[in-house]
């Protein structure tokens, strides 16, 4: 016979002695019917809200896991949620043994266990067991209710629901982070960090016991209020594990010898700006967050900041806040948002890395590298530091003083703040306030007529973190990636807002290191890594920023008051900068890399005076690096070479200097607003002198002509109009063979360059000649008076 023919016979018989049987067949039918319908109701009765996932804290984690900050959840309970494989298998082996050690046989009941504790407790007449399986405690601390008979199998009935729909992991993970452990904390990772100050995948055998212990009774065993209570209960879960053979012998020697009175450590308060902002976004949703801050780094850069705000309050100087930035990745690895976040007097929790405050001249790198990018101007370009003034906005320099011409280097290494504004003027607003977009800075929603010039020197209100990014796409070389505080945010792709040539020249130009703009500070940075720096004062004293950079890190610092009141030391470089170069020494010490510079960067010769390509007449020369693809290759236009006659002292031309002795001599011609601002302030001019009268070729054929001013009119200054609005305008027509001219105002020159230059002159009261001469010695002149 085969099985399949003895089935079929078991079946019939079956069959044959139910229908002799009827009231047990019916019976059946009803347990069974029964049995489905329990099913049934395990399956569709749902369970209470939040079943798996209880309301949880906002925990704050640096990149490496360590953790920042707990919040208190919806419920007021600190619960920091763990996954089972983030959990010392020391801490999951002492539940197990301790509360159920049958957990992952049993279906969530456990009749034996049951049975045991009824015995124990009915021969005990009182309640030693409870029989619970940790399926039936996690059902008991989902649905809380009084403990009664009908409340015992509603529980049980909980248990079956989450065995039908969970898996055993799912279970036992939510069961860790539910228990309770006294107080407001709820969870084996809050508990660890309460009891020890650690996470709890770090636990040891002891520590694991003991944790496993509290929950049997939270109130009555908290080891920092009842220590003797907490070990003999800890030391009974040690000997079950030992009899378990979940831990050895040795192990249990040494758990048994620990300590068990460990104190209440308060929860971690690290980088709290940063996780309040976290918080903050989240609300009491129990987010779990992976910072890119560098525990590390952050306490070093807190400590640095907390010292030097308090060497400066005596200067009514009370906070300050950093920024330190890991250029590759754009991770934030340090924010600290003021020098002490529990100075409640000094707005301590106010966030300065976020503040809008005024950047001073921290913006001008910017705009001279979008110069160096438009040809507009290299490092030894020379740029005017006279008084200026656009539509009536008249720049001053820090100073008050005005030093002539400066090269471009010299302007902005010692933040002069006139010729910066002149380089804004002919980059154009319009395109810093799109480069500025461009970069992150969010506070340029206003068009540019609303921020004006004035903007480079800090007429804008800025966030230290973003502006400590822009300055990492000068250390990546021109390329901006957004700043990231979040381990999940991707690094995002990058784009290129300067050419790397102009980037290198600025941060070459950004290097020097013993600057006369920092005569007091200069000490800090002589043996220091090398570093681009710049600094920033704002109007009225207010803010002090410091923001420099190496090819590894870009740093941040920004000094001053939270009420913005301003202090006469509150500048910059005085500062902010020795806390700058504290952070670098801490973070690069011993490091030495730098930038190579790029194919587009070269060196060249120019004139040690104009900045511009050597001429004939150039004597000093001097070096300087320039982007082949940009930079301007005007020859010398300041040094002229002229032939004087030996005799009569004037200068000469190729028609009237035959048959004379003469010499060459070269003359420095000044720009014309140049002349006039030296003329003005007294300092010396070289005359060039006067063209031979004698010579034919001053009234011979295309000799200039005229055309403004007009011969014998008198012009009028108007009354409240700027005088800057009523130049003169000095217009003539030249031979097609003229490629220099030179207007004079009473044999002063005050412009020479190129016969289609517009040229314009702003008058002074009384009779004034006005010459114009090509590079042919032909003259005209015109008398006007002006009043």
């Amino acid at each position: 016979m085969t099985g399949t023919e003895a089935s079929r016979n078991l079946l019939q018989h079956v069959r044959n002695w139910l229908s002799h049987h009827p009231r047990i067949r019916n019976t059946l039918f009803v347990l069974v019917g029964m049995a489905v319908l329990f099913v049934l109701l395990l399956l569709v009765v749902p369970l209470p809200p939040d079943s798996m996932n209880p309301p949880a804290s906002t925990v704050v984690f640096d990149h490496e896991g360590k953790l920042l900050r707990v919040y208190l959840s919806s419920e007021d309970a600190y619960l920091v949620p763990a996954a089972l494989d983030d959990i010392s298998p020391h801490l999951q082996a002492a539940f197990l043994t301790y509360e159920d050690r049958y957990f992952y046989a049993h279906p969530g009941l456990n009749p034996v266990a049951i049975t045991r504790a009824a015995w124990m407790n009915l021969r005990a007449g009182k309640v030693l067991s409870g029989g619970s399986t940790i399926t039936q405690q996690l059902a008991r601390m989902i649905d809380p209710r009084p403990r009664t008979l009908p409340v015992k199998l509603l529980e049980a009935f909980r248990a079956l629901q989450l065995e039908l729909r969970y898996s055993k992991k799912e279970i036992f993970t939510a069961y860790l982070n539910r228990v309770p452990f006294g107080g407001n904390v709820i969870g084996v990772e809050a508990a660890s960090q309460i009891y020890f100050g650690k996470p709890s995948r770090e636990l040891g055998p002891g520590e694991a016991a003991l944790l496993a212990a509290i929950p049997k009774s939270p109130a009555n065993l908290r080891p920092d209020r009842y220590p003797e209570a907490a070990r003999k209960r800890r030391d009974e879960v040690l000997r079950r594990m030992l009899e378990n053979d979940v831990i050895t012998s040795d192990q249990f020697d040494r758990a048994i010898a620990e300590s068990a009175a460990h104190g209440w450590k308060p929860f971690p308060l690290y980088a709290p700006h940063v996780c309040d902002e976290l918080a903050a976004a989240s609300g009491r949703t129990g987010r779990k967050y992976t910072t890119t801050i560098d525990l590390k780094i952050q306490e070093t850069a807190r400590r640095l900041l907390e010292r030097h705000v308090n060497q400066l309050r005596g200067f009514n100087i009370s906070n300050g806040a950093l920024v330190i930035l890991e250029n590759e990745t754009g991770a934030v690895r340090a924010l600290v948002g003021s020098a002490d976040y529990f100075d409640e007097k000094n707005g301590g929790q106010v966030n300065g890395a976020l503040a809008e405050r005024s950047p001073g001249s921290t913006l001008k790198p910017f705009v001279y590298a979008l110069g160096i990018d438009d040809g507009l101007l290299t490092p030894s370009t020379l740029l005017e530091d006279i008084p200026v003034s656009y539509s009536g906005y008249a720049p001053v320099n820090y100073d008050e003083t005005f030093q002539g011409m400066i090269t471009a280097q010299y302007a902005l290494t010692h933040s002069l703040n006139v010729p910066a504004v002149n380089v804004l003027h002919d980059v154009g607003l319009t395109r810093l306030i799109g480069f500025l977009r461009q970069g992150g800075i969010h506070t340029l929603e206003k068009g540019p007529e609303h921020f004006g010039l004035s903007l480079i020197l800090g007429g804008v209100g800025v966030r230290l973190l973003e502006l400590t990014n822009l300055y990492a796409m000068l250390a990546r070389q021109g390329e901006f990636i957004s700043y990231r505080l979040l381990e999940s945010q991707p690094v995002l792709q990058s784009k290129r807002l300067l050419t790397e040539g102009s980037a290198f020249i600025i941060t070459d130009m950004l290097t020097e290191v013993r600057r006369p703009d920092f005569p007091s500070t200069w000490e800090y940075t002589a043996n220091l890594p090398k570093i681009a720096w710049k600094t920033g004062t704002s109007y009225g004293n207010r803010d002090a920023w410091s923001i420099g950079y190496t090819p590894r890190y870009t740093i941040g610092v920004w000094i001053g008051n939270f009420s913005g009141v301003g202090a006469p030391a509150l500048v910059g470089a005085d500062a902010a900068g020795p806390l700058l170069f504290d952070l670098f020494t801490a973070l690069e010490a011993g490091k030495g890399e730098w930038y190579l510079r790029p194919v587009e960067v070269d060196e060249r010769e120019v004139c040690a005076l104009s900045g511009m390509l050597p001429g004939p007449g150039c004597t000093e020369i001097k070096r300087e690096l320039y982007h082949v693809d940009y930079s301007l290759r005007e020859e010398c236009t300041f040094h002229q070479v002229y032939e004087i006659d030996d005799a009569t002292g004037y200068r000469l031309c190729p028609s009237c200097r035959v048959g004379k002795y003469y010499q060459e001599k070269v003359f420095v011609t000044w720009p014309s607003k140049i002349t006039a601002w030296r003329r003005s302030v007294g300092l010396p001019l070289e005359t060039i002198p006067q063209h031979d009268p004698k010579c034919s070729r001053i009234a011979g054929e295309n000799a200039p002509s005229i055309r403004s001013p007009e011969e014998g009119i008198t012009y009028i200054i108007r009354r409240f109009v700027p005088l800057e609005d009523q130049q003169i305008p000095l217009e003539a027509a030249f031979g097609s063979d003229v490629k220099t001219v030179y207007w004079f105002v009473d044999r002063e020159l005050i412009f020479e360059g190129k016969p289609d230059q517009l040229v314009f002159w702003p008058p002074e009261r009384g009779k004034h000649t006005v010459t114009c001469m090509d590079d042919e010695g032909r003259e005209a002149s015109r008398e006007i008076v002006v009043e």
